[in-house]
């Protein structure tokens, strides 16, 4: 019986030729190597298959360069795109309303965190603008029968609710799909790597957003970012929103205006000062924020900028009439503190710069800022002084100068600063600018002339009328004394139902209308006009918030024990003085 033919490996010819192993040991290093291990062990001629693999890979290549284009053409021609960038506002609103939708909490991919904000902008708020009220509900100052609870049973629920802080879920990185009025929308979060920072920037810089959706009308994107903000914003319909500027990125970081808090607007009519001064003073503000004051400036070409300076002792409310003010406007709170040593002028422009065209820059007691300084002592001590500095530099050697530069880096905002950002060729407009001080008389000439002080209101101590206005406004009924009102959402209409309930009666509640005012007036005659401020007063009448009458009882007592105050603060003050003079 013939055996059949077999062929071994040895008898196979290899189909490459010598030059072409060699060609190939120069593309592959190590071909000739792998081959000859696959022959002897495994009896495999790999240059049979070499043609197979080129054609694999260069298939491969050629489906991937062909994907790749047809998703950039696809995207580029089929595909909305907008980009968020974290650095700007526009993230807090995107993120703030993904944490509210309801796919959400169906992703399996998430972020999870106590906020939903960016703290790239120094900005931190763990209820999302939710007060307490809204958070908790005024229900917890019952039980179930509607029984009003003890304080310990109350504090004891409110205490471990305030352990337990709101959980935001947000989307991870990756894409998520959703539907958004009927069309499918793709979220998507990119986190890229940045070696041109390091540590905390590097963290931050590198995140991105987008939203895509299919088609060429990217009006659907324009549309959810507008409910975004409309939602964002609508936290703060009845508050007044504070913001203050800050360096971040530490000493060598960019400088920002970032919202620090937003507050239930203050009342007018709760700050102590002349009815006449408030109403001139909000009856200028309107007529500078009207738009025929606008055209009337830039018709004359007069810089459209108002300055106001409120100064007078500490406690009288200067600070409370600008709040106040910006509630009763609606617009932001802007706060600068001249004070510190981290900002330079560069830092102090860019920040004016950043302002909105409608806002209340404050800037709190100037007079502390290095501003009582007069620009001739200021030319003195950088030119009068200049040899005298050098001399002592020379004898010193480095270790001045050292300390020369030491000073220099930290030395803060110069008056010459101030006055140009306020007032300078490219000083920023539309914002209105107030200073506080205590002390208007040790402010430079320079800082109070018309164009950047346009209005001066002194704030002195109380009268007979502004102590009643004190006492009343403390001790009279007003409505939400009597009841407490809440917002509750449906989460399944998502609608919102205002909740009523009534509240215990406070103690001085017992009291008529005219008791009061009788209370009232007898108090504001047992304190001497014009010699304690508002702040004073309102101390004591808080101390006996629950009793007004006693309140009555102990001014007199009070009134004496301020006086021996207010007399040993002056002895020591003079004390110090003479130590300073010897």
């Amino acid at each position: 019986m013939a055996s059949p033919n077999i062929t071994t490996p040895s008898s196979t010819t290899s189909i490459l030729t010598p030059s072409d192993s060699l060609m190939l040991d120069a593309f592959i290093p190590g071909y000739s190597f792998v081959s000859q291990l696959l022959s002897s062990h495994l009896h495999i001629d790999l240059s049979q298959y070499v043609p197979y693999i080129i054609t694999s890979l260069l298939f491969a290549a050629s489906a991937r360069y062909t994907w790749r284009r047809f998703k950039y053409l696809f995207e580029d021609y089929c595909v909305s795109t907008a980009e968020i960038r974290l650095d700007d506002e526009i993230y807090n609103y995107l993120m703030y309303w993904m944490a509210h939708q309801s796919f959400t909490t169906r992703t399996t991919h998430f972020i999870a965190g106590t906020r939903t904000n960016n703290s790239y902008r120094g900005y931190y708020d763990d209820s999302d603008g939710e007060s307490d009220d809204t958070r908790f509900g005024s229900d917890d100052e019952y039980d179930q029968d509607g029984n009003a609870l003890a304080f310990d049973d109350y504090w004891a629920k409110v205490k471990n609710r305030d352990k337990h802080k709101r959980l935001r879920f947000t989307p991870s990185e990756g894409t998520h799909y959703f539907w958004f009025r009927g069309k499918l929308l793709a979220f998507i979060r990119v986190r890229e790597d940045n070696n041109s920072s390091s540590g905390y920037m590097r963290w931050m810089v590198a995140e991105r957003l987008y939203l895509s959706c299919f088609g060429r009308d990217p009006s659907i994107l324009k549309a959810l970012l507008e409910e975004a903000q409309r939602a964002y914003v609508a936290r703060d319909t009845n508050n007044t929103v504070i913001y203050r500027g800050q360096k971040n990125g530490g000493g060598s970081g960019y400088v920002d205006w970032v919202r620090c808090m937003a507050r239930a607007p203050r009342p007018l009519s709760t700050v102590v000062l002349d009815d006449a001064q408030k109403q001139t003073f909000v009856a200028d503000i309107k007529e500078y924020l009207h738009p025929r004051t606008r055209r009337w400036y830039s018709n004359r070409g007069i810089p459209y900028r108002r300055g106001y300076l409120l100064h007078g002792p500490p406690g009288t409310g200067k600070t409370s009439l600008c709040f106040a003010t910006a509630g009763l406007l609606g617009v932001s709170l802007y706060l600068l503190n001249l004070s510190s040593k981290s900002f330079d002028e560069d830092d102090l422009m860019s920040l004016f710069q950043d302002l909105p065209r409608r806002c209340i820059v404050l800037l709190e007691d100037v007079d502390c800022a290095g501003m009582t300084q007069k620009r001739d002592l200021e030319d003195k001590a950088n030119g009068g002084d200049k040899d005298k500095k050098e001399q002592e530099n020379g004898k010193n050697g480095e270790k001045k100068n050292s300390k020369k530069d030491d000073d220099t880096a930290g030395k803060g905002i110069s008056l010459s600063g101030l006055l140009n950002v306020i007032d300078g060729v490219a000083a920023s407009e539309g914002r209105i600018l107030v200073m506080t001080t205590n002390h208007a008389e040790t402010l430079d000439p320079a800082l109070l002339r018309p164009g950047r002080v346009d209005m001066s209101i002194n704030f002195g101590f109380a009268d007979h009328a502004d102590v009643k206005q004190l006492f009343l406004g403390i001790y009279s009924t007003l409505e939400g004394d009597l009841r407490s009102v809440r917002n509750s959402l449906n989460p399944r209409t998502n609608e919102t139902k205002k909740i009523v309930r009534k509240v215990s009666p406070a103690p001085w509640q017992r009291l008529s209308h005219d008791a009061i005012d009788a209370l009232g007036e007898e108090f504001a005659t047992r304190i001497p006009e014009r010699e304690f401020t508002a702040a004073e007063i309102q101390g004591h009448l808080l101390h006996h918030k629950t009793d007004p009458e006693q309140a009555v009882r102990e001014v007199a007592k009070w009134v004496d024990e301020m006086r021996a105050k207010r007399k040993e603060r002056e002895s020591s003050s003079s004390s110090a003085k003479a130590e300073d003079k010897n």
